[in-house]
């Protein structure tokens, strides 16, 4: 008979247990990983520009359908929602207002800054409209320095380099896609002291085929008379 009682109360326990147990929202997960992501975009808008605030608003938009979708079905998962909503709206201001800071203070005034990707979007042999847009006009880009022989021997520094979008294709050697690299030639007395870390450039844009140094063969970006390099 006892036996009997204590089933019956545990079957009770689990049946409660049962009614109050809620669902995690996968939206409400979904919401959070992307406010994650969102606050690293935002620490690293001065590399991937404007081009960051897609993350954060995706991380709004998932954090009111989880917020919405929570309430529609009783489901668990709301401060998660409510953390998303933060983490996404903080990002999204505060990259905002740093890369507007970045923009006024590290690049000089009447420099556009420009994006390996407008350089990626279109055909040198035939540029397109961003590309025609800025062929003679002053740009800023960040990139990493192709290591060459003549960079191991200088001392002093060099005057021409060239500049490329990916730091894993200059570090082990291999030769850089054709839009990936940039041709630098520095203003007097401005000198490259060479290192593995990321370069901002400043300079008149070029559209041209000429040969490269070495074995990159043919480059058709470049600029000329830089006179920012950071």
């Amino acid at each position: 008979m006892s036996d009997y009682k204590y089933s019956d109360a545990s079957d009770e326990l689990l049946a409660d247990e049962f009614q109050s147990y809620k669902p995690v929202s996968p939206s409400a997960t979904l919401a959070l990983l992307t406010s994650i992501a969102a606050v690293i975009a935002a620490i690293t808008v001065a590399d991937v520009g404007w081009a960051f605030l897609a993350v954060p608003v995706v991380g709004l938009l998932l954090g009111q359908r989880a917020i919405g979708s929570i309430k529609k079905y009783d489901m668990a998962g709301k401060p998660a929602a409510r953390a998303a909503l933060v983490l996404s709206a903080l990002s999204l201001v505060g990259g905002s207002a740093y890369y507007v800071y970045y923009l006024k203070t590290v690049v000089p005034p009447g420099y556009q800054v420009v994006e390996y990707k407008v350089l990626n979007d279109s055909m040198p042999e035939s540029p397109g409209p961003e590309l025609k847009a800025i062929d003679g006009q002053k740009i800023y880009i960040k990139g990493y320095v192709y290591p060459t022989e003549e960079m191991s021997r200088s001392k002093n520094g060099v005057t021409s380099f060239v500049l490329c979008r990916d730091n894993g294709t200059c570090c082990f050697g291999g030769q850089p896609k054709l839009k990936d690299m940039v041709s630098v030639k520095l203003k007097n007395p401005l000198k490259l002291h060479y290192t593995s870390s990321e370069h901002g450039v400043g300079g008149t844009f070029r559209v041209a085929a000429e040969q490269g140094e070495g074995k990159l063969g043919t480059i058709v970006y470049h600029i000329d008379d830089a006179d920012v390099l950071h």
